[in-house]
């Protein structure tokens, strides 16, 4: 089979509801990452022979081609717009390519408000925040983050009861749930003033006419609108948790945002013709259900799967990029994995929770931080890594999310430089997860 190589992942800033991007229409929205990922990549869109999308509407895509260029008359293939749907897009692009069926396929996720309120409202509700000293673009105070949290409903309130149940049986606490949530905001307010963000961000313009983008740009959005790096428990403190006396809040879990996300997935051997770079590489993919007795997070048995049938261990990731569905979820699988700087040691706060300069667990945050933006998650998550994982001279990233409930979808990613995987060999079975590879490799008849 051919190498599906992963082109030019992109994504907008991830807005708030009622922020800025909640006043751009869905069709300029996705259109915008589509604009830029044709662009930037300079592939004539003429050649895109398929399309596979995971959005909320998919008259949406048809109405936001014309302005990418790209032709009215492209296949779609449609994934839906649930839990993990963006990682599963981009999987089925890459399937695509390897089967023969394309060699060029564009992947795109988005979420955005189906029945939006008339623009002119919207626009109007839009906030500017106020700006603190030496950053003018400085996102909500507290209080108005605290309201946010308290109103808007959470990715992980429908899945409490397990996740409680996670967090008794690995011991995980209040203290240590909102101790990971303030780490993924400062991580990712922190890798926006560092720039890291800007390689992967398509600038968003809102403009006063939302059906003519030549009309007055009232503001650009270039940064998500969710980041702040001045959270504390004090703030955290101040939500109730979903369960009496539980663990898991508003604060300590993702709550809902906009973006729009989208890669170009090309064949190996296309690449070169088309004069385009690969980011990276997708090796290999796994999806797993969870243990009926709730002793570990679903993603356990899909990192295990993806790692160990291609022979990698984990000590071989140059980084893990979690999806933050809530803290106690990634918090388990770190334990279960024995990631060492989630398990103690020299900790960042009392929670015991570390913030190692070369971590490799969610570098930059996550959804916690950001808002977990529906069928754009899986793709800006996947988006973050390969850059980050490019900034770092290469290597392999695996990327973890949600697919469903209690189930997970898992993919590993090799950057270009890497010897291509080999294929597995067939009926070869399972070891544990132990410290070093064997000169034997991973696998026995």
């Amino acid at each position: 089979m051919r190498r599906a190589a992963i082109v030019m992942p992109l994504r907008t800033p991830v807005g708030l509801p009622g922020g800025a991007l909640a006043a751009v229409p869905p069709n300029r929205l996705v259109g915008t990452v589509i604009g830029a990922v044709l662009g930037r990549s300079g592939i004539d869109p003429l050649r895109v022979e398929q399309l596979v999308t995971a959005v909320p509407d998919p008259d949406v895509i048809r109405s936001a081609l014309p302005r990418c260029g790209l032709s009215p008359e492209l296949g779609e293939f449609t994934v839906g717009a649930g839990p993990g749907s963006g990682l599963r897009a981009l999987i089925t692009a890459a399937m695509m390519v390897r089967s023969g069926a394309a060699g060029v396929v564009l992947a795109v996720g988005a979420e955005y408000p189906c029945a939006a309120p008339p623009f002119a409202a919207q626009l109007a509700s839009v906030r500017t925040p106020a700006a603190r000293p030496g950053s003018p673009d400085a996102g909500p105070s507290t209080d108005e983050q605290i309201a946010l949290w308290a109103t808007e409903p959470a990715r992980g309130q429908a899945d409490s009861v397990r996740t409680e149940q996670l967090a008794r049986h690995h011991g995980l606490d209040r203290t240590a749930a909102d101790d990971f949530a303030a780490v993924s905001h400062r991580r990712a307010a922190r890798a926006h003033r560092q720039g890291v963000f800007g390689a992967e961000i398509a600038p968003t313009v809102v403009c006063a006419r939302p059906d003519d983008p030549n009309s007055e740009v009232v503001r650009l959005v270039d940064r998500d609108e969710g980041l702040r790096d001045d959270v504390s428990h004090r703030a955290f403190a101040a939500l109730p948790p979903f369960r009496p006396g539980g663990v898991t809040t508003a604060a300590n879990s993702s709550t809902r945002g906009l973006a729009a996300s989208a890669c170009l997935v090309v064949a190996e051997d296309r690449v070169a013709d088309l004069g385009l770079e690969p980011l990276a590489y997708l090796v290999d993919w796994a999806s797993a259900a969870a243990p009926a007795d709730a002793t570990a997070p679903a993603a356990t048995g899909a990192v295990a799967k993806t790692l160990w049938r291609n022979g990698f261990e984990l000590p071989d990731l140059a980084l893990l990029e979690v999806e933050e569905s809530s803290a106690v979820e990634v918090l388990a699988l770190a334990r279960v994995l024995g990631l060492t700087e989630h398990a103690g040691g020299s900790a960042e706060h009392a929670g015991g929770f570390a913030d190692p300069a070369d971590g490799r667990l969610n570098v930059h945050g996550g959804s916690i931080a950001l808002g977990e933006p529906g069928g754009a998650a899986g793709l800006r998550m996947v988006t973050t890594m390969l850059h980050e994982l490019a900034r770092r001279e290469g290597g392999l990233g695996l990327a973890v999310t949600p697919a469903g409930p209690d189930t997970a979808l898992a993919a590993i990613f090799e950057s270009p430089d890497r010897t291509p995987v080999s294929e597995t060999p067939r009926g070869a079975r399972f070891r544990g997860a132990g410290g070093r590879r064997s000169g034997r490799g991973r696998h026995r008849p």
